[in-house]
């Protein structure tokens, strides 16, 4: 009886110790587009979106995306944030040059709570200026709670295409084939 009553203590931390501790998930970040063909000279939005996020009051993100395919023109304060209540939001610096959206940032005013689930973060506008496909990668992430201390997140990076992919040439094999196919029925017809 008395070693039973020693390893059952022992076993309940062993399996205390062993079992995987829980945990809460990370937010998401995401980089999407708005549905459709995008060709040369359109214009689009590109929307930064968390999600699984609890108390969020604070972030700050950067952008990079090619720039012989896309030119930045304007950065929105998306809906989420502003849903806890008064924001103070900083539209990043665009870089066309170099390919970046730096320092975009939007905080809470007040001693308020964060706010928690999913949404639109910022909304920017783009233009594509050439046909191809653009990686859209988010960097340098910050997302603070309602005691600015930091939120784990991953993010989700994006990409778009501009313009229809490239049609592959016929093979030099399916041109002989067709061209001797042709020649043959030709031939056929003539000599009928």
């Amino acid at each position: 009886m008395r070693r039973t009553l020693i390893l059952i203590p022992l076993v309940v931390a062993l399996i205390t110790l062993a079992a995987p501790k829980a945990t809460l998930a990370d937010a998401v970040l995401s980089v999407s587009t708005s549905p459709g063909s995008i060709s040369v000279g359109d214009t689009f939005t590109v929307d930064v979106a968390i999600t699984g996020v609890t108390d969020l009051y604070a972030f700050g993100l950067d952008l990079t995306f090619d720039p012989s395919l896309l030119s930045a023109t304007g950065i929105t304060e998306g809906a989420f944030l502003p849903s806890g209540g008064d924001t103070f939001f900083i539209p990043g610096t665009i870089d066309n040059v170099g390919g970046s959206i730096t320092s975009n940032g939007d905080s809470l005013i007040g001693a308020i709570p964060g706010v928690t689930g999913m949404g639109t973060l910022i909304e920017i506008d783009f233009t594509a200026i050439a046909n191809g496909t653009s990686a859209l990668d988010l960097a340098n992430i910050t997302l603070l709670d309602s005691n600015l201390a930091n939120i784990d997140s991953t993010a989700t990076n994006g990409s778009v295409t501009i313009g229809t992919p490239a049609v592959p040439e016929p093979s030099t094999l399916t041109l002989l084939i067709s061209a001797i196919i042709s020649l043959a029925a030709f031939a056929r017809f003539k000599s009928a």
